[in-house]
């Protein structure tokens, strides 16, 4: 349950700080994407972190034993295909966007100075 916990932590902690960072980024198309990407990547991490902590079973596992008995087993079985789609999102869109976003708001205040 610890690894879980740790695991969570820290595969939605950078969609977290990307909102809040958003804020004090200087030009706008960074700020914009960082803030918007995030809440999308907060949304896909939701998709994958609730179903791992509240049952057992994975990504590639079915799930069991969930908090919420067999209903709620099925119903996380059934948004797997989601959870999937929203963890391959989150990894292959979030991670370039970020960096774009950087290089972005570094070669603007570059400039400006």
């Amino acid at each position: 349950m610890l690894s879980d916990l740790l695991l969570s932590f820290f595969f939605g902690m950078p969609a977290i700080v990307a909102v809040v960072i958003a804020r004090d980024l200087k030009n706008l198309l960074p700020r914009a994407m960082l803030f918007w990407g995030g809440w999308v990547a907060v949304i896909c991490v939701a998709l994958v972190i609730i179903p791992m902590l509240g049952c057992d079973g994975h990504l590639m596992k079915a799930h069991k034993a969930c908090i919420g008995g067999t209903g709620m087993a099925a119903f996380f079985n059934n948004l797997n295909p989601i959870s999937t789609l929203a963890a391959k999102l989150y990894i292959l869109a979030g991670i370039p966007l970020a960096i774009l976003a950087y290089l972005i708001e570094s070669t603007q205040n570059r400039r400006a100075a």
